[in-house]
């Protein structure tokens, strides 16, 4: 494709953006969860485990979840759910030493990353397609991604991967898959904890969760977590810091009843701590050796990355009879950044000897505010001997945003002896400059939906559709031209799955999404239609009785149609035709809990093959490069840990993760190596204390993650360690 001047800059932009409770749960379900069968025939105790709070009887225990919200929007067995779902729960985040989000899906299948960095945790790949992001049921601003929304691990009491469209239920959304992340929030529970970590790169962290109930009949209870961080970036001289606080009030009268309500308010101070690269020096031989994986490429006196994000809203439920239910969630967000930032852009042209890399400058100032409102009401009645389990939506959004970006060609850099020419903010106005942009943004969103889960005896049919209707207004601030879009799409779901012998579910399933393409025009004037994805799964779920353990065995094909390339009839490459279409199908198989009572695992492997099969450029017939997707993928984590004895309390956990060769640049001509990295983790539990040493990468491999391109390669995340300390009281 050739890209016309204003195309060149927003794929600069975007790619500056890369680097990117259980209180009450069911007593027979806890006993179920808490014991194991031994060959005998008697019940042994399970290990004692930290039990997840987020969703009143959502059967989490350990690592296993066994209900889900996410996958229905209703209080189901996830065996009864006919889409592969995957829960990663705060023990299984504590047990790994997972650092953000971006580490905790490590060990899930498929889940794959150009590294872990302070402006994101979103750049990766499920099923082929960058996943949309939801915190408690309702979408996050949708964002560049050096802008996006971030939750610390510390608030998150578990993290749902719903793969598969799931416009049916969430609106718009690429087909691979939704991430909902579940918050630690007011439970009636009393809650005491506070902690702290130390590790490499000068981290330095405290935080705490304090809870209780308000008043003397516990209708009214509270809970405040909050985290402080400072530390040095990976690469750089810059320090990378972060304040997190999260309150929240539950108010609940009677068991009819409850409303939530809960804020947040999160602040980053940083860098870039990912590195845009040449493939040559990196993936390809460069006579000068190797490019350091140290190798800082922005400015030590100029960039910089400041966020503050924050978010106000409540979930109410009021039970009216035996089967009728009605459910409020409703959320405002504010995100605002002002980030100075200087990248590489492949080698230098005008240097023969292959060691100076071309650097872009560019200040980015995004604020992005969303509201969302779900209503939804869920009746549950049964005709004759069918249960029936109806859920009808109503689902509104709003999203405005600003954005205003500066772009410059900066000054080159030896990526052999490095030597910085200081950048200031009057390379904007001088002659290598690219101007600046500003626009202004608002969507609105209307979805109406309705679903029917239809059981009878052992089989459990899921049924549901959905309209929507998206418009979206964009303004060209300095251009003074306005551009307004209308789009609508049915998007549905039907889904069997039989409940069988020896806890064993098989499930079949089609499901379709659609998501709307904004701010381009088609060479007649017109706007372009949504992307539309379509998927048929079949699967197999495991869970062994008297087992808290849960394997999973899908398998899939994804098509998104609608997709854009180039016109053939514009010689310029200005314009798009939508003729394009990515296929992606796979298999998957997941396997996490208690093996024995001091044994447990977390496993998963996938093989995949995304393709463009249909494309008017160098595109077609090939992967594609925006997001790491590797052919194959496995991991496998393993703990032991004494629960009697002189040795009680004490655990050793041990992790492998594999990641297969993959393909680079647009055209697939790079080939991106394998790599295999090594965890490892020892914990120590006595009486109110929990002691730890986590550390990723432990041999400290050097590998490269991913090329988008021949001047656009990443490193992988070096060895990092980290010990804690946490104390309840």
């Amino acid at each position: 494709m050739v890209w016309g001047r204003g195309m060149r800059r927003t794929a600069i932009a975007a790619a500056a953006g890369v680097t990117f409770c259980a209180a009450a749960m069911d007593h027979a379900l806890a006993q179920e969860a808490t014991q194991t069968t031994t060959q005998e025939g008697t019940q042994a105790t399970l290990p004692a485990v930290r039990v997840s709070a987020a969703a009143e009887g959502d059967g989490t225990v350990g690592l296993v979840a066994r209900r889900s919200r996410t996958g229905t929007k209703t209080d189901t067995p996830i065996d009864e759910i006919p889409q592969t779902i995957n829960v990663v729960t705060s023990a299984q985040i504590e047990e790994t030493g997972a650092t953000s989000i971006n580490e905790a899906l490590r060990y899930i299948p498929g889940f794959s990353s150009y590294g872990a960095d302070v402006r994101s945790d979103w750049y990766s790949a499920l099923r082929g397609f960058t996943p949309t992001v939801f915190v408690d049921g309702l979408q996050v601003p949708n964002t560049l991604n050096l802008s996006s929304w971030r939750v610390d691990p510390y608030m998150i009491d578990s993290i749902t991967i719903l793969r598969g469209p799931t416009s049916v239920l969430y609106g718009q959304g690429d087909p691979g898959a939704i991430v909902d992340v579940q918050s630690k929030l007011a439970n009636g529970e009393r809650i005491r904890e506070v902690g702290m970590q130390l590790g490499n790169y000068a981290r330095k962290q405290l935080q705490f969760d304090i809870g209780d109930t308000i008043d003397r009949d516990g209708t009214l209870s509270y809970r405040v977590l909050a985290v402080g961080r400072d530390g040095n970036s990976l690469t750089g001289p810059h320090a990378e810091q972060r304040f997190s606080i999260a309150p929240s009030v539950r108010w609940q009268p009677n068991a009819s009843t409850s409303l939530t309500v809960a804020a947040s308010y999160l602040q980053d101070w940083g860098d870039a701590s990912n590195n845009f690269l040449p493939a040559e020096g990196t993936v390809l031989p460069n006579p000068n050796g190797r490019i350091s994986e140290n190798l800082y490429t922005g400015d030590p006196t100029y960039s910089y990355y400041r966020k503050k994000e924050w978010s106000v809203g409540y979930q109410f439920e009021h039970k009216f009879d035996p089967i009728w239910t009605f459910r409020q969630n409703t959320r405002w967000m504010h995100l605002s950044l002002d980030n100075g930032a200087v990248w590489g852009d492949g080698l230098d042209p005008s240097d023969p000897t292959e060691q100076t890399l071309a650097r872009y400058a560019g200040l980015f100032q995004p604020n992005y505010s969303r509201f969302d409102i779900d209503n939804q009401a869920q009746a549950r009645f049964g005709t004759g001997p069918v249960e029936h389990t109806v859920l009808l939506g109503f689902e509104y959004n709003r999203q405005n945003s600003t954005d205003s970006e500066w772009l410059a060609q900066g000054p080159s850099l030896n990526m052999y002896n490095p030597l910085y020419t200081p950048v200031s903010t009057a390379i904007f106005s001088g002659p290598d400059s690219f101007g600046q942009t500003n626009t202004r943004s608002t969507l609105d969103s209307f979805g109406l939906y309705a679903q029917d889960q239809i059981k009878w005896q052992r089989w459990m049919l899921t049924i549901g559709g959905r309209e929507d209707w998206t418009d979206t207004k964009q303004d060209d601030v300095i251009g003074g031209t306005q551009q307004k879009q209308n789009d609508s799409a049915f998007t549905g779901r039907v889904g069997l799955t039989y409940l069988g012998d020896y806890g064993l579910s098989p499930y079949i399933s089609y499901s379709t999404s659609f998501n709307p393409i904004i701010g381009v025009k088609m060479a007649d004037g017109s706007l372009p239609a949504p992307t539309k994805g379509r998927q048929i799964e079949a699967g197999l779920r495991w869970q062994p009785a008297g087992k808290n353990l849960m394997l999973n065995a899908a398998i899939y094909q994804i098509n998104q149609t609608n997709v854009l390339t180039p016109d053939p009839a514009d010689p310029t490459g200005t314009f798009s035709v939508q003729t394009g279409e990515v296929r992606s199908r796979g298999i998957e198989l997941s396997a996490v809990g208690n093996v024995t009572r001091n044994f447990s695992v977390i496993a998963a492997y996938v093989y995949q093959d995304v393709k463009n099969i249909r494309a008017n450029d160098v595109t077609l017939d090939k992967w594609p490069v925006s997001i790491p997707l590797p052919r194959q993928m496995a991991s496998l984590w393993a703990d032991w840990t004494w629960h009697a004895g002189p040795l009680e309390g004490l655990g050793f956990g041990a992790g492998i993760r594999y990641q297969s060769g993959l393909a680079g640049a647009a055209d697939n001509s790079l080939y991106v190596p394998s790599y295999t990295v090594y965890d490892a983790a020892v914990h120590y539990d006595m009486r109110h204390w929990r002691f730890a040493v986590n550390a990723s990468n432990i041999f400290d491999r050097t590998f490269v993650s991913g090329c988008q391109s021949s001047s656009a390669c990443f490193y992988g995340n070096p060895r990092t360690v980290i010990a804690s300390a946490r104390y309840n009281w």
